[in-house]
């Protein structure tokens, strides 16, 4: 049997602090056939259209998302909160560790993190796509987006290697817990009218 091994042991780390192990081994061996990645289409592209642009909801996004796609596809898929790159710069938070369960259970204004979800070798990036088309980025973040991905881009699933040839790098911190993602999926379904 060929295990595909999707992230590297700190990532599965820390998806076992949040969920249990069962669910890092579930993670970590998942290959979404095409049925899946149409689902993944389809909810983003209907998450897209419901919730308006805004700024600052890279984790509420994100755990609708992940809502809304786990019980279809019938596995958790892990929000993954931290840093991000655009090569040798931080664009969101830094290369410090924070306290994700004070951060993501509370409101808390201190954090200027990234969030993503995890579908099986894919970063999902829900919210990063219209952050730079609408230029609430720094500038050099929106130009490389948009030249990576296109002037439209809305949602973003990138390997880590696609990541990387867009000069991006998605640094891991924190994965959020399943109450913290139902708790944070309810708060955008509320903000967003849905």
């Amino acid at each position: 049997m060929n295990v595909v091994r999707n992230w590297p042991k700190p990532l599965l780390d820390l998806i076992e602090q949040s969920h249990s192990r069962h669910v890092m081994e579930r993670v970590r061996d998942y290959d979404p056939d095409d049925q899946a990645f149409d689902t993944l289409a389809e909810m983003s592209r209907g998450m897209l259209a419901a919730c308006k642009p805004e700024g600052n909801s890279c984790v509420i996004m994100s755990s609708l998302l992940a809502e809304c796609l786990s019980e279809p596809l019938g596995i958790p898929i892990p929000v993954v909160a931290g840093a991000l790159k655009l090569g040798g710069d931080y664009m969101y938070g830094d290369n410090r560790a924070f306290d994700g369960k004070r951060v993501f259970s509370e409101s808390s204004d201190d954090w200027d993190g990234h969030c993503w979800l995890l579908f099986g070798s894919y970063i999902v990036d829900v919210s990063l796509g219209r952050t730079a088309r609408r230029g609430e980025c720094r500038a050099p973040l929106a130009r490389a987006v948009i030249g990576a991905f296109g002037e439209h881009v809305g949602m973003i699933a990138v390997t880590e290697a696609g990541a990387r040839k867009a000069n991006l790098r998605y640094l891991p911190r924190y994965v959020l817990t399943p109450d913290q993602v139902l708790a944070l999926a309810g708060g955008a379904m509320q903000k967003f009218g849905l």
